[in-house]
């Protein structure tokens, strides 16, 4: 089945469009009803205390249904482990008991009748606290001076040592760099929504969340109703980025009480709980020495990372294993290297946000490879080039243990250089300086992505004819905006031969999807998008052998076309989908299947990105004149929405290095509470952006497709820095960190003169 020809695509409208556009969508929020209760909860102050006393007897409003504790509850605590590291000793209650230990960790919740309610009866909650010393920053939390869980005696909560190749004693080349990859907000427009329904055998639950089965398996285990009792429905959901494919403390408090009260409970997360509460995504420092030959071929690189999970490491800490496997990027470095630390601070938890580990490597090696090529008063392109792992030698086994699939990474370099149009930029650099006007650089990203989550992992496909002769979709893959309705109704009609249109899209429950593993990793269409493509050939080839035998003529003859299926060279020999469909149920035939698709290994899509910028002398105000990508994602199903995913992750991207931050103080404070603190880009800082792709199929599943979702946010970063760091370089500015705020800039530039060139 494998073999079947890819089919072509086309930049189909998206189906969801119009109910979302015109206001018919159906999100969490808009299905409480009048008798809902609305949680409000209330959250630390402190950095990190001991919690010596909560009384809620001020709180008074009839209003007020109930005022909740760990005690209350009794939930179990949500452990520390995680699919990368063990860490029994760093488990998260759902309710702060006995200390706290980072600015808005949940201590107690109040049930009302309304949110406002629930926030005027927060002054009735008084805590007293014991505050303690607080540490925010990772490498200061690594000495222990102050222990976050006594238990663990330490702050570390994994460390993880790779080592492959011979090292020299002497390199020709040396480059050493720290980078930082700065805490960031998720941000999505609609923030983590939750409504639980106690129904006479179980809850139903209504979640915006990425992995509907996930989240079911993970509620089971802390309440006391078993999974087959708990109904998960994902509706339409407004962003996830990562952020919405785990687990959270307010997730099973709200089932918790839900279950409790035997009502409906909703809790809507408000801004400022997204930004202080919520995961942050991020938060790593990288120092990366690269040591290579004076002609700039790169024979070793070595990486030491110190990862911030905050102050629980459940959701965070295999981040940073996956920043390790694609750490050498598009370079064939024989000789590597790698340490990593995950310490736990005084800062909320870190976990999966859009790229998850990815932006953090591909930022560190590229920096580092300007780094080297600068140290040599090399061309950056040309080392590029050189240290590229070649075509030819794909699928290519990196020292990391990733197996590359399919590409050509020189190709894409060259295209991108061509498209910048690198000579014109060149000679106005020259002339700039000459004049000594504002200064513009150019700076390159290059990058690869690890996409489809484990090799070993799957999604769940399943199509039908319904009796109506429709066709229906069923994936385990829940979408949250990236255009699946359409995407799995391309792949099915070019199959069966009908109009996307006559495809029903199910997904998202759990009751009406038998499986499911969800969004998240680039995952989506290689494995839900080759699941439908697979069983929609299962189906087709039922379908033609019934339609032979009622038309009497060879299944070689039956074609299936314009929603109808007819023998080739006979004209009025039609017969329609429905009648197939009642004509398959007189003889107790099911014209359906169903699988659970793995395939067995990972895609690696790859790009290079290219940022031109112009810096204001005056100011240090970066400003980005334009952005080129190019991309290779294998196969594309639907060029729109993969144009549409890039733009959407450059501006990511693009505020990763400009713009976004989560900052803390020196003793655990969060200074970045709102979104007036709290910079993010807008339509208007979006640049020209010039965008082309490459197409080397994967060769893992059936649809030849990658992974796209992340590209840009990993691209683009060293892109922009690295052209900053270009434009700035005559003025003796060879480093700066993210973001790149205009006082950033001014100070790197203060600190340095201009050189002087003849």
């Amino acid at each position: 089945m494998d073999d079947i020809p890819f089919f072509e695509t086309s930049s189909h409208l998206r189906l969801e469009d119009h109910r979302l556009v015109t206001g018919a969508g159906r999100f969490v929020a808009d299905l409480a009803s009048e008798d809902t209760v609305h949680l409000v909860f209330v959250r630390s102050t402190e950095a990190h205390a001991l919690i010596t006393n909560i009384d809620f007897s001020g709180v008074s409003s009839p209003d007020v249904l109930g005022v909740f504790t760990a005690d209350d509850l009794g939930l179990p605590d949500i452990p520390g482990d995680s699919t990368a590291m063990t860490a029994p000793d760093f488990p998260r209650p759902h309710l702060a008991r006995e200390r706290v230990r980072y600015v808005g960790e949940p201590v107690a919740v109040i049930a009302a009748t309304s949110v406002a309610a629930g926030v005027d009866a927060i002054d009735g909650v008084w805590i007293d606290y014991e505050p303690l010393p607080a540490v925010a920053d990772p490498k200061a939390s690594i000495t222990d001076e102050i222990v976050l869980h006594p238990a663990a005696g330490t702050n570390v909560a994994a460390r993880s040592e790779l080592s492959v190749g011979e090292t020299q004693d002497v390199y020709d080349l040396v480059a050493e760099i720290e980078v930082l990859n700065q805490r960031l907000a998720p941000n999505s427009i609609e923030p983590q929504v939750i409504l639980a329904i106690p129904e006479d055998d179980g809850l139903l639950v209504y979640i915006s969340h990425q992995r509907p089965h996930g989240i079911r398996a993970r509620l089971a285990q802390f309440l006391p109703i078993g999974e087959d009792q708990i109904r998960v429905i994902v509706p339409d959901v407004g962003g996830a980025f990562g952020m919405k494919g785990m687990t959270y403390p307010e997730h099973a408090i709200t089932a918790a009480i839900a279950l409790q009260l035997q009502r409906p409970v909703m809790w809507a997360e408000r801004r400022r709980e997204h930004l202080s509460g919520g995961t942050h995504g991020r938060g790593s420092v990288h120092r990366v020495r690269l040591m290579g030959t004076a002609d700039g071929k790169i024979q070793r690189a070595e990486f030491d990372v110190v990862a911030d999970v905050g102050a629980y490491p459940h959701n965070g800490s295999a981040i940073p294993m996956f920043s390790r496997l694609v750490a050498l990027g598009l370079y064939q470095i024989p000789s590597v290297a790698a340490s990593i630390t995950c310490v736990v601070t005084n800062a909320a938890p870190t976990g999966s946000y859009r790229g998850a580990g990815r932006p953090e490597a591909a930022y560190a090696i590229e920096r580092a490879v300007d780094a080297f090529a600068r140290a040599g008063g090399l061309d950056p392109i040309e080392v590029r080039l050189a240290n590229f792992i070649p075509s030819e030698a794909l699928p290519y086994r990196t020292p990391t243990g990733a197996l590359y699939d399919s590409g050509d990474y020189a190709a894409a370099l060259r295209l991108a250089v061509d498209l910048v149009g690198l000579e014109d930029i060149r000679r106005e650099q020259k002339r700039r300086l000459e004049e000594g006007t504002d200064p513009i650089g150019l700076g390159f990203g290059a990058f690869v992505e690890r996409a489809g989550g484990a090799a070993d992992s799957g999604e769940y496909g399943r199509v039908e004819i319904d009796d109506d002769g429709r066709v229906v979709v069923r994936t385990g893959s829940a979408s949250s905006g990236q255009g699946h309705e359409t995407a799995w109704a391309q792949v099915a009609a070019a199959a069966l031969g009908v109009s996307p249109e006559d495809v029903t899209y199910v997904a998202g429950d759990t009751e009406q999807v038998a499986r499911g593993m969800g969004t998240f990793a680039s995952r989506s269409a290689q494995l839900g998008g080759g699941a439908i493509w697979r069983t929609a050939h299962v189906v087709r080839q039922k379908a033609i052998d019934l339609a032979a035998e009622l038309l009497e003529a060879n299944p070689a003859d039956v074609v299936l076309e314009n929603g109808v299926l007819s023998i080739v060279g006979a004209p009025g020999t039609e017969i329609t989908w429905r009648e197939l469909a009642a004509a398959a149920d007189e003889r107790g035939l099911e014209l359906s299947a169903e699988e659970w698709f793995v395939a067995g290994a990972q895609t690696f899509p790859y790009g290079v990105h290219v940022a031109v910028v112009e810096v204001s002398l005056e100011t240090g105000e970066v400003r980005l004149e334009r952005m080129v990508a190019v991309d290779d994602c294998g196969n594309v199903l639907n060029p729109m929405l993969v144009e549409g995913q890039l733009h959407g992750s450059l501006m990511q991207g693009i505020g990763q290095a400009l713009y976004e931050g989560v900052v803390y103080s020196q003793d655990g404070q969060l200074l970045t509470s709102t979104l007036m603190d709290y910079e993010m880009p807008r339509a208007s800082d979006a640049p020209p952006i010039i965008s082309e792709r490459l197409v080397h199929p994967a060769p893992s599943n059936p649809l030849g497709v990658k992974g796209t979702g992340e590209a840009g946010c990993i691209g683009a970063p060293p892109a922009i820095v690295n052209a900053v760091l270009d434009a700035l370089a005559p003025y003796g500015v060879t480093d700066i960190q993210m973001p790149l705020r205009p006082a950033t800039v001014w100070e790197a530039l203060s600190r340095n003169e201009r050189i002087t060139v003849d």
